[in-house]
């Protein structure tokens, strides 16, 4: 009877979780087709500014609970999601409502490309849009809710997971010897170059235009090696400090090549494998995780300060600067995260129907396996970074994107939040856990999630087309090798398979 109830108020809770939503997304997009958009003209004060930057964090602890009422985490591959999606298109309100300013935040400067600067009005015009996004990517996720948990025929059996995982680990074995060698020398080479002609040389020089498609290619491959490799030897402790020598390699060698972005995701990703499959982490340890993490960020901040310029013309003052409190790392990092928003408003301040060419979620999906496919069927096509940046604002450097802002571009303020919610719906399902689920028992399911997420949370502040070839070849082909390795195992011991 305990039991019993315990489901039934568990089932209780869910269909409260998902009501409440429900009610509040109705309730937020129709105050948002009442008020949006405000016009350029009206005076907005800073006031309202500030109570959106609050609603934002609201919001965002309102994510937080809600899906740790549904799955029992707080700490998941979906909060994870979330968290970066906040850090980017909402990073700068979020120091807003602390009172935290700089000289270069939005609304403080022209808009990049020589354009204008936006007024309180378009600031708020970007944060009800982001925030409605953001709630109805939530709901989506809610949709994706799983209140039973799936297990195959196999599994319940017990048939697969060891054979599963020994897939896992020999295959990771066979790339991780190609993908690791070259992933850590390519990281060598932009070493050097940075070093030597400074950071901006690594996406605007011949070396950019020249670098090969096969180490592109193979570099999709590196971090899920080092995962199946982790997944697959069930933690080995020499296994384990193999793969973390490797990438504390990589980490150090990007970090000294001025790299503050790659490594992010898979340092957050590993340690929430750590959490859930080796050892549960402890809050006080990761107190002290953090604040060295903090330091570490000063040291960063110091050592990036040679990116734009090359070892050669820093100076030893300059150096030291980079450890002032006006050069925090903590400070800096979120408004330079939370800029991807200006994005947004450029968009709704110079119009959204600009994109001249096919649906780009249609493109990502055809140039999932090769460009070449979008070019067999004579589609018009350009990536939306180089697109951007170069014919649209007509500036050189990378501005950068976001999930948020490609799908307003791929139709209007007021049916963008409805693909906001598909998206939600699909991302969550790839990366959904709860806390009844057991990587030993499905190891293969937590590979596909954790490479998935790997593979999608740079959209964030990017867009799906590059992030999509990630995914094909370091995800879902990683996992084809997977299971025609397991059928192998499986008849070599003279086994049928059941699947």
């Amino acid at each position: 009877m305990q039991s019993l109830y315990g489901k039934t108020r568990k089932f209780s809770v869910n269909i409260e979780v998902g009501l409440v939503t429900l009610f509040l997304t109705v309730i937020a997009y129709l105050s948002y087709l009442l008020i949006f958009p405000l016009n350029s003209s009206i005076n907005v004060s800073d006031s309202i500014v500030f109570i959106m930057s609050w609603l934002g964090i609201f919001l965002a602890i309102y994510i937080l609970i809600t899906w740790k009422k549904l799955t029992g985490l707080y700490f998941s591959l979906y909060t994870i999601f979330m968290l970066f999606f906040f850090m980017f298109n909402f990073g700068q309100s979020m120091m807003w409502a602390f009172g935290i300013h700089i000289p270069s935040e939005i609304g403080s400067n022209p808009l990049p490309g020589g354009l204008g600067v936006p007024t309180n009005a378009d600031i708020v015009n970007g944060q009800m849009f982001t925030l409605i996004s953001a709630l109805m990517f939530h709901f989506g996720a809610i949709i994706c809710y799983k209140p039973t948990k799936f297990k195959s025929k196999n599994e319940r059996s017990g048939i697969n997971k060891p054979k599963t995982q020994k897939a896992i680990f020999i295959v990771s074995i066979i790339i991780g010897s190609v993908a690791i060698p070259i992933t850590i020398i390519s990281a060598f080479d932009s070493l050097h170059l940075a070093l030597t002609s400074g950071y901006k040389a690594l996406y605007y020089s011949d070396y950019a235009e020249n670098k090969s498609s096969i180490v592109t290619l193979i570099n999709m491959f590196f971090f899920p090696s080092l995962v199946g490799l982790l997944i697959g030897s069930s933690y080995n402790k020499k296994v384990l400090s193999i793969v973390y020598f490797i990438f504390a390699l990589y980490l150090i060698v990007n970090l000294l090549a001025g790299d503050r972005g790659s490594w992010i995701y898979k340092i957050v990703i590993l340690v929430w494998l750590i959490h859930v499959c080796y050892k549960p982490i402890n809050f006080r340890k990761m107190t002290k995780y953090i604040v060295v993490s903090i330091i570490g960020l000063y040291v960063v901040e110091a050592i990036v300060s040679v990116r734009n310029v090359g070892l050669s013309s820093i100076t030893l003052e300059e150096f030291i600067d980079a450890f002032s409190f006006e050069n925090s790392p903590l400070i800096s990092t979120m408004f330079e995260m939370g800029g991807s928003m200006s994005v947004v408003i450029t968009l709704l301040m110079y119009g959204w129907d600009i994109w001249p060419y096919t649906n780009t979620y249609m493109l990502a999906i055809l140039g999932m396996v090769t460009n070449e496919i979008i070019y067999a069927f004579d589609v018009p096509f350009s990536l939306i970074s180089s697109w951007y940046s170069q014919e649209y604002l007509g500036i050189s450097w990378g501005a950068g994107f976001s999930i948020v802002a490609e799908a307003l571009l791929n139709s209007n303020p007021y049916i963008a939040p409805f693909i906001m919610m598909v998206l939600g719906y699909i991302i969550s399902t790839m990366i959904y856990t709860d806390k009844n689920m057991n990587y030993k028992e499905r190891p293969l399911l937590f590979f596909f999630m954790a490479s998935s997420l790997h593979a999608f949370l740079p959209v964030t502040r990017g867009f799906f087309h590059l992030l999509l070839k990630d995914w094909f070849y370091g995800v879902v082909l990683y996992v084809v090798l997977i299971i025609i390795m397991r059928t192998l195992l499986f008849r070599s011991n003279g086994k049928p398979i059941k699947e």
